[in-house]
């Protein structure tokens, strides 16, 4: 009898490890390295990944720990990568190393979107997960003609799988210029935050005077005139060959930090992770510069702030008050070291559903009040920062957030609790 069953156990064994081997086998047909392909398809690269299969890439090479770009792209939730792999032949059911296919990276981690372009007949996949990127609903100007219309002349619009780029065609060189740099500054706020915007990002340029040109962000679009394309007239430009891009990088920055539900000190969580990006994909000494100018302009206040009692200095603008979220969380990240950021956005999205869920209290403070109680234990569980003894020592709420508090209100007491 016992000899019965584990013939039974046997066979069921092979039966489940033959069509792995099988898929194993096949993969080791190529050549073990990674590719232009396999970092175009991780990063969303879609206008190179198709350049790549145009010019002959292989569309199933593996790189050393047996990825395909179909992988890559199905892990970071690049569906229309994903489409585009698919299309040239990539294959969906070669296994890595550790025996996943791309169907399951994505499941892993939340594309559902990218999922349901990889699942098989029949198979059901999680609803859910904003890869596949839409345009805001909202969206004024959708298309190049409507922006046209709306500026009364020529346009140009560049795009990529995350961000759209519209400006005048007169300055459409201008524009190419600085259009990588949004798009390799969104890939890596995307590697930090680690979820994508709600929405493709749209930035519109336009003439200056529009009305339209306010010089902010809404809904995944940002708002400017077009003087960040007179690169002629930039400092940044003429002595370091850098554009200025760090306003586009903060908006952008503000949309992922919106797409997480995260309520910590105003606009600072996403200014500093804008900060941190522009020194990554565009660093030069102005830029520096201007950031640790910002930096002790924050310190000052502080400083002010606490030899007043924890009450913010009443010649300073009320607006400005998130210049002490910001000194702490500066102190915050180089106490903690370089994997502050992603490691609290590792924690916000632990907390998704919290998050989301509070839009169902009711007002609107309410809803801010309780995600910024949320945020502060996401930065509280962090290995080494006592944040929450840390905005207590520094007379911060940690119930109530401060736009909650109306700082830019008539009658506000100048203090954080």
């Amino acid at each position: 009898m016992h000899k019965r069953i584990w013939i039974v156990a046997a066979a069921a064994l092979v039966l489940v490890l033959l069509p792995l081997a099988a898929r194993l086998a096949k993969q080791e047909r190529f050549p073990r390295a990674t590719t232009p392909l396999h970092e175009a398809a991780r990063q969303g690269q879609l206008a190179t990944a198709q350049r790549l299969l145009d010019e002959s890439a292989d569309v199933n090479a593996v790189d050393e720990a047996g990825k395909t770009a179909l992988h890559w792209a199905a892990e970071n939730g690049h569906g229309g990568t994903v489409a585009v792999l698919l299309e040239r032949g990539a294959d969906p059911d070669l296994v890595d190393d550790v025996g996943n296919t791309a169907l399951q990276y994505a499941l892993q981690n939340g594309h559902g979107q990218t999922a349901s372009r990889l699942r098989p007949v029949g198979v059901e996949v999680p609803a859910g997960g904003a890869d596949t990127h839409a345009l805001s609903p909202s969206l004024k100007y959708g298309d190049q003609a409507a922006f046209e219309r709306a500026i009364g002349q020529p346009a140009c619009v560049l795009t990529s799988e995350h961000v759209r780029f519209f400006a005048p065609a007169s300055k459409q060189a201008q524009a190419e210029t600085v259009f990588p740099y949004l798009v390799k500054a969104y890939d890596e706020l995307y590697r930090i935050v680690g979820v994508h915007t709600e929405y493709v990002i749209v930035v519109y340029n336009f003439p200056k005077g529009h009305g339209d040109a306010f010089g902010g962000t809404s809904n995944c679009v940002l708002w400017y005139d077009d003087a960040n394309l007179d690169l002629e007239k930039q400092e940044e430009w003429t002595r370091w060959g850098i554009p200025h891009v760090s306003g586009y990088i903060e908006e952008i920055a503000h949309n992922f930090v919106a797409a997480t539900k995260a309520q910590f000190g105003w606009e600072m969580v996403g200014w500093s992770i804008g900060a941190k990006v522009s020194d990554l994909v565009a660093s030069n000494p102005i830029h520096t510069q201007h950031v640790a100018d910002t930096r002790r302009a924050q310190a000052e206040t502080f400083q002010r702030y606490r030899d007043l009692g924890d009450v913010f200095p009443p010649d300073v603008p009320a607006n400005l008050v998130d210049r002490i979220h910001a000194h702490l969380l500066w102190q915050c990240e180089q106490q903690y070291g370089p994997s502050f950021w992603p490691d609290f956005f590792r924690e916000v999205r632990s907390q998704s559903t919290r998050l989301r869920d509070a839009v169902h209290l009711g007002g609107g403070n309410a809803i801010r009040d309780e995600r910024y109680r949320i945020t502060i234990e996401c930065f509280d569980r962090l290995a080494g920062l006592d944040f929450k003894g840390m905005l207590q020592e520094n007379g911060i709420s940690l119930t109530t957030d401060i736009k909650s508090l109306a700082p830019t209100e008539a009658g506000w007491d100048r203090k954080l609790q």
